[in-house]
């Protein structure tokens, strides 16, 4: 059974590109202090892992979604799921997995763990670049500018900070890896 991951409409595809309509959506999120993404989404997993195996008030297991994502927390003006450049400085970063669709508000089981927060994140368009390989904030970095050059050359303007969004489990093999760059944007 495939991994579910948060519904969206590819509005434009160029090469490693993509403008996308994401349908809104619950996120989990825990935020946390770290010297880069690779740390965010390393100190992040396991209270968000926690959670959705069943240490909620339900005591209720909650499917895996993917991306795992990771965003500065002091710069994101829509928080979102999803997976990057490493900072010198700790910073705080907000490390998200999407909930399942079919959970509201009312019925997504309240988290144990008062680190872990639940947010609507409503429906927004965002550029998408893609990359494969292992992490490596270097990778991210260079993935990020050509993301932020082809922002511009379409018109867009970036109003969110990137979101550095990963797919897959670690034990997948660095050259069959997803990952890709998110930033929410909106049309000038």
């Amino acid at each position: 059974m495939a991994v579910k991951t948060p519904e969206y409409e590819v509005l434009k595809h160029d090469g490693p590109f993509e403008l996308r309509r994401y349908a809104g959506y619950l996120s989990a999120s825990v935020r946390v202090t770290a010297g880069d993404y690779g740390r965010a989404m390393s100190a992040g997993f396991n209270p968000l892992a926690d959670y959705i195996f069943g240490n909620n008030h339900a005591s209720d297991r909650i499917a895996m979604t993917a991306p795992v994502t990771a965003g500065r927390a002091c710069c994101q003006k829509i928080s979102m799921t999803a997976p990057v450049t490493a900072q010198q400085a700790e910073e705080e970063y907000l490390v998200s997995f999407t909930m399942p669709s079919g959970y509201s508000m009312d019925n997504l089981p309240r988290p144990n763990n008062a680190a872990v927060s639940i947010e609507p994140v409503a429906a927004h368009l965002a550029a998408v670049v893609r990359f494969g390989g292992s992490f490596s904030g270097s990778r991210a970095a260079q993935a990020q500018a050509q993301l932020e050059s082809w922002i511009g050359e379409q018109g867009l303007l970036a109003v969110g900070e990137p979101i550095v969004a990963q797919y897959d489990p670690p034990w997948k093999p660095g050259f069959a890896r997803r990952n890709e760059i998110i930033i929410v944007v909106e049309h000038v």
